[in-house]
């Protein structure tokens, strides 16, 4: 008996459709886990976005895992302690936020006085930009500030005086 064309025709949509459908599928699969990957990146723990998304912390932490992982990352900070001494809010008169990362009063006056340079060719940890051809960077504990931004810095500090 040959096989009804009609209905191998709607197979073969079916399998099309359903190929699609799993493509689309994996799309978002990956989608979501790379937005818990920033969620956690952003600063959320694994506990904390497992409770919000309803799931266990343990299956946050294999799609942080499948989506990249946080290798390479710098760690995260407590909000308030500056980047290169590790001195805390309490302890500083006045701390200045960069993306991800603070300076305190302290040590934006020691690095204008004498900075600890580190090679033109790396990028400072406020703007993301290598040390200007006549500038500098200073660099403690892994973390970097341009000349450019230690200036910025001292702006911001004579304001709030």
């Amino acid at each position: 008996m040959p096989v009804d064309r009609d209905l191998l025709r709607d197979a073969r949509a079916a399998a099309d459709a359903w190929a699609e459908a799993q493509d689309r599928t994996e799309l978002a699969k990956a989608d979501y886990h790379h937005a818990v990957r920033r969620l956690h990146l952003a600063g959320a723990s694994l506990r904390e976005i497992a409770d919000a998304l309803d799931i266990s912390h343990q299956r946050v932490h294999q799609m942080i895992d499948e989506a990249g992982g946080t290798e390479g990352w710098k760690p995260r900070l407590k909000v308030g302690d500056c980047s290169f001494c590790a001195s805390t809010a309490d302890e500083v008169d006045r701390l200045i936020a960069g993306p991800g990362v603070f300076v305190c009063d302290g040590c934006v006056r020691r690095f204008r006085a004498q900075p600890p340079l580190t090679s033109s060719t790396a990028e400072c940890s406020f703007c993301d930009r290598p040390a200007a051809e006549d500038g500098w960077l200073a660099e403690q504990a892994g973390v970097r500030i341009c000349d450019r931004c230690l200036e910025f810095c001292d702006e911001v500090l004579a304001t709030q005086g």
